[in-house]
C-alpha cells in the first residue's frame, strides 16, 4: 500500500512509537536515574562510557556520575550557580564537556554551548544574547575566552577552565602532586572537584542533596536545558530555547526507531550496548553531536571515543581503528575525504571489517557521493538523517534493515509528523515539492527574546516550518529538494547571508553587498559575495585588472580577519548594482543564478586554457 497523508494532510512515522515520554525529568535525571526495562542497564557493569582519545583514560557509569555530582556541588558552593543561572560553554570536545553539561543541569542551570572556533566578537555576542553569567572555558581558548568574558561582564572568578587529562597530570606533577585549583584568577574544573570533596568531608553527603534541583510533573515542557544558537531561516544567530523535554524525547525517539536492544552484549539493533564504540568526532556544541552523538550514545550504553577536533581523515580513521569505533556519525565533507583521499583509500579494507553503522547528517549528500561512499563501504548499514536545532535534532533517518535510498534524507522517526505545504498553504501530494513542516515531541519552544522570529517559524498546531523544500515518495522516503530559507550550509554549519552582508558594508570601499551560497565539493557550500563599490573606490580601481584583484583580496581579508573560518568567502565579484525588489529586498534567487553563470564561465575558461 502506498504511503499517504491523512485527511488533514499529515504524514505519520512508520516506525514504532515511543509509549512513555516523561515530562518530569531533567537531562541529568534522564541520563543517570531513568532506567526503564527497555534501556540497557550499564550500572555496576564497569563498562567504559567515555574514553579520552589522547590518553585512553575512561569513565564508567559510576565514575562519570561521581565527577558530575562533585562538579555540581563545586559550582553551587564556590561560584553560586543556582536554578536558571545561564552558563556559556566554550570548548572543543573534551573528556569533561559532558561533565560540565550535566553538572549544570543537576542544579537547574541552563547551558549555552558555543562554537570553539569563534573569535572574541562572535563569542561576546552569544554570551550577551544568552545572558550568561558563568563561563566554562577550555584552556586552549583562554585568551579569546577571557577577552569575551570581560566584554560580557563575566567575572574572572566565574570562569571554569576545562583542561585535557594529560595536561591536568602535568600540572599536578609540577605542583607537588596536588591539583592546580586556580589559574589566573579562574577556577579549574578539577579544582572545583577537589573543593567539593572537601565540602563533603566537612558536611557529609547531604551537601550533594542540598544543591540538587528536580522537576515537578509537567515542568520538563517549559524548564530550559540549553540555549543553542541557530540562524533559523534568516538573520543573525538566535538562541533556541530548548526545554528538557526536547532532548529527552529525541533520544527516546532515536532509541526506539533504531530498534536498540535492552540487553548488554546482544548483537541486535543498530546501536549495541557493550558491543559498539562510537566515533565522537562531531562537535558537541552542535545539536547533531550534542543530542545524538553524546546523549544518544550514553543512553544506549555505547562507549564514546571523545575526539577534540577533526585533524584530517586519516587520523580520524586511525583513531577509529585503534579504539574499534564501529559507529560513525559524519558530515558530507568527511565523506568526500573518506572517498577521495589517497591515504584514506588505503584503509578502506580495514574499515569494512570494523564499521557497523554510519549516519550522515547536517547537510545533504549528493547522489554521486552516495554511490562513491557505498562503493568504499559495501554492505555497511549507512544512510542520511535530517534535523534542526529548532526540532532538537532528529526527525528523519533511514530505517534499520533497509538499504540506503539514494538522495533520501530518510523516513520520519518515531512520534514525528510532517506536512509538505505550498506557498499558498495547500498540502502537497506524493512527489510534489513544498515546504517541510515538522511536529515532534522534541520541537523546541522558540527563540529566546525574539517573539517576531519565533512567530514566523513556530506556527499554530505545534508545527515548525523548516524552510526546506522537500517531497515524499510512495514508500515514505523524504527528499530535501532545496533550501527555501536563505542560509548557506558550510560543512554542516549555518552561515546567514545577512550577517556577512552587514559585515561587508563595514569595509570602506563597499557600498552594497549580496551573499549567496555556491556548491563546493569539500564543504557542501561556500559563501560568494557580490559587492558594489563606493564612488571613490571605483575611481581608485578604474577598471584596472590588477587594482580589481587587490580590491577583491582586501574585501576577502576583511571577512577572514574577523569571522570564523567556515564564514570565509570563496570568491568576491564586483558588480554595478545589487538586484533588489521595489521594496529594497535583495533578490537572492537572482544572485544564485548570477553565481551559477559565473561558475560556468570560469569552468569554460579553464577548459579553453588546457
Amino acid at each position: 500500500m502506498s504511503y499517504q497523508a491523512d485527511q488533514k494532510g499529515v504524514y505519520h512515522s512508520l516506525g514504532k512509537g515511543v509509549e512513555e515520554l516523561p515530562d518530569n525529568l531533567d537531562v541529568y535525571s534522564f541520563m543517570f536515574d531513568y532506567f526503564p526495562t527497555s534501556r540497557p542497564d550499564v550500572r555496576k557493569t564497569g563498562l567504559p562510557l567515555m574514553v579520552d582519545e589522547e590518553t585512553g583514560n575512561s569513565l564508567n557509569f559510576e565514575t562519570l556520575r561521581e565527577r558530575v555530582d562533585l562538579l555540581s556541588l563545586g559550582l553551587y558552593e564556590r561560584i553560586g550557580v543556582r536554578t536558571d543561572t545561564r552558563i556559556g560553554l566554550f570548548s572543543p570536545n573534551t573528556f569533561d564537556y559532558p561533565t560540565a553539561l550535566w553538572a549544570t543541569h543537576r542544579i537547574g542551570g541552563i547551558v549555552s554551548p558555543a562554537n570553539p572556533s569563534f573569535g572574541p566578537s562572535e563569542l561576546s555576542y552569544q554570551l550577551d544574547s544568552s545572558k550568561a553569567t558563568v563561563l566554562f572555558l577550555h584552556e586552549v581558548s583562554k585568551k579569546a575566552g577571557f577577552e569575551s568574558a570581560e566584554k560580557a561582564k563575566i567575572k574572572r572568578e566565574n570562569i571554569v577552565l576545562l583542561q585535557d587529562p594529560a595536561h591536568v597530570e602535568q600540572l599536578k606533577q609540577s605542583n607537588g602532586g596536588k591539583v592546580v585549583r586556580q589559574v589566573e584568577g579562574s577556577w579549574t574544573l578539577v579544582g572545583l572537584l577537589e573543593e567539593a570533596k572537601e565540602i563533603i568531608q566537612q558536611e557529609s553527603q547531604k551537601a550533594l542533596d542540598s544543591c540538587r534541583y528536580t522537576l515537578k510533573p509537567g515542568e520538563a515542557h517549559k524548564k530550559l536545558a540549553f540555549l543553542s544558537f541557530s540562524s533559523g531561516t534568516t538573520g543573525l544567530p538566535k538562541g533556541v530555547a530548548i526545554q528538557h523535554y526536547a532532548p529527552v524525547s529525541n533520544v527516546l525517539q532515536f532509541f526506539h526507531f533504531n530498534q536498540c536492544s535492552n540487553k548488554i552484549g546482544e548483537q541486535k539493533g543498530r546501536f549495541r550496548a557493550g558491543v559498539d564504540a562510537a566515533l565522537g568526532i562531531l562537535p558537541m556544541f552542535h545539536i547533531y553531536g550534542l543530542v545524538l552523538g553524546l546523549h544518544g550514545m550514553m543512553y544506549m550504553g555505547v562507549k564514546n571515543i571523545i575526539m577534540p577536533r577533526f585533524k584530517g581523515i586519516v587520523p580520524m580513521i586511525e583513531t577509529a581503528l585503534k579504539y574499534r569505533a564501529s559507529i560513525w556519525f559524519l558530515v558530507p565533507p568527511q565523506c568526500v575525504l573518506f572517498c577521495k583521499d589517497p591515504g584514506a583509500k588505503k584503509l578502506h579494507g580495514e574499515c569494512r571489517n570494523l564499521v557497523n553503522s554510519v549516519m550522515i547528517g547536517a547537510a545533504p549528500l549528493s547522489d554521486d557521493l552516495s554511490k562513491q561512499f557505498e562503493q568504499a563501504l559495501p554492505g555497511v548499514d549507512w544512510g542520511q538523517g535530517y534535523g534542526m536545532t529548532e526540532t532538537c535534532t532528529l526527525t528523519l533517518q533511514h530505517p534499520v534493515g533497509m538499504a540506503c535510498v539514494s538522495g533520501s534524507a530518510g523516513r520520519l522517526v518515531s512520534n514525528v509528523e510532517a506536512r509538505i505545504v505550498t506557498p499558498e498553504g495547500k498540502d502537497c501530494g506524493l512527489d510534489e515539492p513544498g515546504e517541510l513542516w515538522i511536529r515532534s515531541p522534541s520541537n523546541t519552544l522558540g527563540y529566546s527574546n525574539n517573539a517576531e522570529a519565533t512567530k514566523e517559524m513556530w506556527i499554530e498546531g505545534g508545527w515548525v516550518r523548516t524552510g526546506d523544500e522537500a517531497k515524499v515518495n510512495k514508500d515514505g522516503d523524504f527528499f530535501i529538494v532545496d533550501r527555501l530559507k536563505e542560509l548557506i550550509k558550510v560543512k554542516g554549519f549555518q552561515v546567514p547571508p545577512a550577517e556577512l552582508e552587514g559585515w561587508l558594508l563595514n569595509h570602506n570601499d563597499v557600498s552594497d553587498a549580496m551573499v549567496v551560497g555556491i556548491p563546493d565539493e569539500a564543504a557542501g557550500e561556500r559563501p560568494l559575495a557580490f559587492v558594489t563599490l563606493t564612488a571613490d573606490a571605483n575611481k581608485k580601481v578604474n577598471n584596472d585588472a590588477e587594482q580589481i584583484k587587490k580590491m577583491k583580496k582586501s574585501i576577502m581579508k576583511h571577512v577572514s580577519d574577523n569571522k570564523i573560518r567556515y564564514k570565509h568567502l570563496k570568491h568576491v565579484e564586483i558588480i554595478d548594482v545589487i538586484p533588489k525588489t521595489a521594496s529594497g529586498k535583495i533578490l537572492r534567487r537572482t544572485g544564485r543564478e548570477m553565481a551559477k553563470k559565473l561558475m560556468i564561465g570560469e569552468e569554460e575558461g579553464n577548459k579553453s586554457r588546457l
